[in-house]
C-alpha cells in the first residue's frame, strides 16, 4: 500500500503573532487535532533581521 499525503501552508503575520492576542499555538493545536503535522517553518520579511511573516508547512495522510 502506498501512503499518500496532502499539504497545507499557513501564514501568521508578525502583527498577529506578536502584537495582538492571537495565539498561533491555538491554531496549530486545532490543525494537529485534524491530523495535520508541521513539517517545516520559515520567516520572511522586509529588511535585514526582520521577520514580518512566519510560514508553516503542514502535512497529513489522506
Amino acid at each position: 500500500m502506498i501512503n499518500t499525503y496532502e499539504y497545507k501552508t499557513i501564514k501568521f503575520d508578525r502583527k498577529g503573532v506578536f502584537k495582538s492576542k492571537f495565539n498561533p499555538d491555538e491554531e496549530l493545536n486545532k490543525l494537529g487535532a485534524e491530523g495535520w503535522k508541521v513539517i517545516s517553518s520559515f520567516t520572511a520579511g522586509v529588511g535585514v533581521g526582520s521577520s514580518d511573516e512566519v510560514f508553516y508547512t503542514l502535512m497529513r495522510e489522506k
